[in-house]
């Protein structure tokens, strides 16, 4: 049995050895395809970001606050491993038509967040429960170097870019209990204040609906991908600290604004390595086998990033917009007590024991959500896609403990703690919002079959 509270980030040194030539500290990279490949770890995620914001300006514009009537379901698969714990609200911002004011109402005794995104994915702020408090505000979300005067009574955030991201969570307590959450849900507002700001940088591309590439599937654009990267960093300069890598991109032609798959042939093939190069770097994070230390890791480090360009693409590829620790922490496994992927057919108990459930904060929560290899749901006859702490009907232990049954088929003993598995493949993700435990990972449950 893995031991006790070893639950990890991703550590370190397999980090380094992963990421190469990415280190701003390192020696420089001996070919233009190793530049490429760090290149393409620095992009995963701006432009999985920006591809996602692409398909959703096609329904929703920016600068519009878009509330979700309904949880996500099978048919959520916009942005990758949803939860079924809270209605979403969504908004992107274009920061370069004026700022904009968000307000919400006393929330009372109900978990709510809205988390604020900038382009290169880093959390920059949170509004709701935990950060903000439970009654009615307002808040000024301004752009980079903003200097103008704010409503009475609204806190001014400045977003680090000109474009970013606002994920809202409000918690939703049973189904009951959904018409009442959406009703308070529907008291968000957001509307843009004053005009057009002067000396911004220029908009993102315009979008092509229906034709949009695919955030999942960054690899299949080719050299194409430098150009996404290219004009991500023209409407949106990135942060002094990635001047190191930006001129060590430069040097293969990806400069704010450019075209380098039209560059020269030698250099077009150097991207195109990189680009097979670098997804590799990401995808070894995703499918590495579990350790000595227990079938799952942690995102513990999410949302700052720094100049971990290899963290931050491997979290744009299972969670993009996963929030900051002191939130919501997210533990990943896809690998059973035998070391071998998790398999429906197999079948699994994962025993909390007593004292080990998720330690949460009273007014937060916590459930383990099952996933498909692609981190989106898979449809299953129960319409169950997540066990936590405020599932109906769940039967314990006559010690407290709680054993959530994982598999194609339910347990014998019948259908109250099972949360059902596709005959393949699948991932688990424990969330526990407004854990209680930082320093210390909550206690491990115990995978077996």
């Amino acid at each position: 049995m893995p031991r006790r509270g070893a639950l990890l980030a991703v550590p370190a040194l397999l980090v380094a050895g992963l990421l190469g030539g990415c280190s701003t500290s390192g020696p420089a990279p001996e070919t233009p395809a190793d530049i490429a490949a760090d290149g393409y770890v620095y992009g995963a995620a701006p432009v999985t970001l920006a591809r996602t914001r692409a398909n959703m300006i096609c329904l929703l514009p920016v600068n519009q606050l878009y509330s979700q009537a309904q949880l996500s379901g099978p048919d959520s698969r916009t942005v990758v491993a949803p939860n079924v714990d809270t209605l979403y609200s969504i908004a992107w911002l274009d920061l370069r038509s004026g700022p904009v004011l968000l307000t919400h109402p006393d929330m009372g005794e109900r978990y709510f967040g809205f988390q604020f995104l900038d382009m290169y994915t880093n959390v920059f702020a949170n509004v709701g429960t935990r950060e903000t408090g439970s009654g009615a505000g307002s808040r000024l979300i301004v752009p980079p170097g903003w200097t103008g005067v704010a409503p009475d009574g609204a806190a001014v955030i400045e977003s680090p870019t000109w474009d970013a991201w606002m994920i809202g969570r409000t918690l939703v307590e049973s189904a009951a209990d959904l018409p009442a959450a959406r009703a308070v849900q529907q008291q968000y507002t957001m509307r843009v204040l004053g005009g057009p700001v002067a000396g911004a940088p220029p908009p993102l591309p315009q979008t092509d609906c229906g034709n949009n590439p695919a955030p999942q599937a960054l690899a299949a654009s080719g050299p194409g991908f430098y150009d996404e990267l290219s004009a991500i960093l023209a409407a949106n300069p990135p942060p002094a600290a990635d001047r190191p890598l930006l001129d060590r991109i430069a040097t293969v032609g990806v400069t704010p604004g450019a075209h380098p798959s039209q560059g020269p042939a030698d250099q077009v093939a150097a991207l195109a390595t990189g680009v097979v190069r670098g997804d590799a770097r990401v995808t070894a994070l995703t499918t590495r086998p579990a350790d000595e230390d227990g079938a799952w890791s942690s995102l513990r480090a999410a949302g700052r990033y720094g100049t971990d360009y290899l963290l931050r693409a491997l979290v744009a590829k299972i969670g993009l917009g996963a929030n900051v620790p002191e939130e919501s922490m997210y533990y990943v496994a896809r690998s059973g007590s035998d070391g071998s992927a998790l398999r429906g057919e197999r079948g699994y108990r994962l025993h909390f024991a007593a004292d080990s459930l998720p330690p949460t904060d009273p007014r937060g929560f916590w459930s383990v959500t099952l996933y498909g290899p692609d981190m989106f749901f898979v449809p299953n006859a129960l319409g169950r896609y997540a066990i936590g702490d405020r599932t109906p009907g769940l039967v314990r232990g006559p010690d407290g403990s709680l054993d959530v049954w994982i598999g194609e088929t339910p347990p014998p003993s019948g259908q109250s703690n099972w949360l059902p598995a596709p005959a393949g493949e699948f991932v688990l993700m424990l969330r526990s919002y407004l854990p209680t435990a930082l320093d210390a990972a909550p206690p491990e449950p115990e995978l077996k079959e």
